[in-house]
């Protein structure tokens, strides 16, 4: 089941939508980073799970485009707040305007801090995932 029809993934991802508000087949292409937790198989004992390392990277790509779209979204909200505090530099509400901007921009720094954290979490995970696959199959052949 798939949650990116809902109301949130458009607001987060409106790049994946095309006007007439279906997925693009861009979108339909690339798959969310699921980790699927199995259930106990009577046959073998315990359960596992299983990771897609190309849907972290897809994941990873995901977060560093929602990166680079905030800077550029916010820039403009900026530019705007810039206009109005200096139109108004005369009354109090031009002053609060640059110090609502000011604001603004210090939790852009940081949330742009923490999604490209995440993509980099994610990237680094892959690999991880990619290496111990690699390391399991190499021991399995020596």
């Amino acid at each position: 089941m798939s949650d990116r029809a809902s109301e949130f993934d458009r607001m987060m991802n409106p790049w994946a939508y095309g006007s007439d508000g279906k997925l693009t087949a861009q979108a339909q292409g690339q798959g969310a980073a699921r980790t699927q937790i199995q259930s106990a198989d009577a046959n073998n004992g315990g359960g596992g799970y299983s990771v897609d390392p190309a849907a972290l990277d897809a994941a990873a790509a995901d977060a560093e485009q929602i990166n680079c779209r905030l800077g550029g979204e916010c820039q403009s909200a900026d530019d705007k707040m810039a206009a109005v505090s200096g139109g108004l530099s005369g009354f109090g509400l031009g002053a609060a305007c640059k110090d609502a901007s000011t604001t603004w921009d210090q939790q852009i720094l940081a949330l742009n801090k923490v999604i490209g954290g995440l993509a980099q979490n994610l990237r680094t995970t892959a690999q991880n995932y990619r290496a111990a696959e690699s390391a399991a199959a190499n021991g399995l052949q020596g």
